[in-house]
């Protein structure tokens, strides 16, 4: 093989690779054109959803499998519940605040039997209202 051969040669197959090249450029481009193109969804359905902060949960929601009832849970920095809202199955609604131990100490909530408030080892405090904010006798 003389070395013109070899040179027509290449040039072939080099005109072959730039041809390959932009198809692959112009699919690559039309890809990336289609995927922003696309309009973001406007109804999301789970059955559970977690948020994390470095890897930790912090917000909980989900979904009761054995009754159906609803509930979102805000945790502290430890991944220990801190306040929990939710809805059973007999249309009960409640909200809990609780200490590091995850001991209820706020419970408020209204179900068949009634509503409700408990202070479970709290004190009282007076807090007097601010000027103006009260109303006349």
């Amino acid at each position: 093989m003389t070395t013109e051969e070899t040179i027509d040669r290449l040039q072939k197959s080099v005109r072959r690779q730039r041809f390959g090249l932009i198809g692959v450029g112009l699919g690559l481009a039309t890809a990336i054109f289609l995927g922003m193109a696309e309009q973001a969804p406007n109804h999301l359905s789970l059955d559970g959803l977690t948020i994390t902060k470095d890897g930790k949960p912090r917000i909980v929601m989900g979904t009761d499998e054995d009754d159906g009832g609803v509930g979102l849970a805000f945790l502290d920095t430890h991944g220990v519940a801190r306040i929990a809202i939710g809805t059973g199955e007999k249309s009960d609604c409640g909200l809990m605040i609780l200490d590091k131990n995850e001991a209820p100490r706020v419970v408020m909530g209204d179900g068949p039997d009634g509503t409700g408030v408990m202070l479970i080892g709290a004190g009282l405090i007076e807090v007097p209202m601010p000027p103006g904010s009260g109303t006349k006798n």
